[in-house]
């Protein structure tokens, strides 16, 4: 599955995932289906809602990254941005990447 993404596409998500969001790259091992996501239109506004969500006390799920990543944009945007945005309102400018916090 992984064979079509070039190495520089792999090396920048392990990037990403390993050393900015604190993923074990075991577990990205395990589930290699999230290399395929693209990095800046799904990967790291996902992951910064989420990282919100966890830093405002919202949630305090440890979300499975494959999950996150492979739900609908409309599902992920009605369950993680338009549900609590009235808490966090920055909620919809971390996921169009206006936060310096990634």
């Amino acid at each position: 599955m992984c064979m079509g993404i070039s190495e520089k596409n792999i090396m920048s998500t392990m990037e990403f995932l390993v050393n900015k969001m604190g993923y074990d790259p075991l577990l990205i091992s395990k589930t290699p289906v999230v290399l395929l996501y693209s990095l800046e239109k799904r990967t790291i506004p996902r992951l910064s809602v989420i990282r919100a969500l966890i830093s405002n006390g919202i949630v305090v799920e440890d979300y499975k990254l494959a999950t996150l990543l492979h739900l609908f944009e409309k599902n992920f945007l009605r369950k993680y941005v338009t549900k609590f945005e009235g808490k966090v309102p920055e909620l919809f400018s971390a996921y169009h990447g206006k936060t310096n916090g990634l």
